[in-house]
């Protein structure tokens, strides 16, 4: 791992972190809603799409990036996959939105 990435880990679990102490954010809460979300729409969806769709079920934690660290242990336990990436709606049209399914829905 390189020292950006090494970094990029290293702040994204210190948000999360903050946000399960200051918002009452559960990473285990919402690791179980993005994969309820994904079995409920049944289709690959994007990062972003996946935190709104967390975010309107009440985990709003004070910082989005806190949902970095979830996909991470999502991907990391071999529960949802990337299978492609997309434009960001989110970061001004750059490139690099992932796109997750259930690893459940490609058996």
């Amino acid at each position: 791992m390189d020292c950006s990435t090494q970094d990029g880990a290293a702040h994204g679990e210190a948000c999360l972190a903050k946000a399960e102490r200051v918002a009452g954010f559960d990473r285990e809460s919402a690791m179980h809603e993005i994969l309820a979300i994904l079995t409920l729409e049944a289709r690959p969806m994007t990062g972003e799409e996946l935190v709104d769709g967390c975010q309107r079920r009440g985990l709003v934690p004070h910082d989005g990036r806190a949902f970095g660290p979830v996909f991470k242990e999502l991907s990391r336990r071999g529960l949802i996959e990337t299978v492609g990436f997309a434009m960001r709606r989110k970061g001004r049209g750059t490139a690099g939105a992932r796109v997750w399914q259930s690893t459940a829905a490609s058996r």
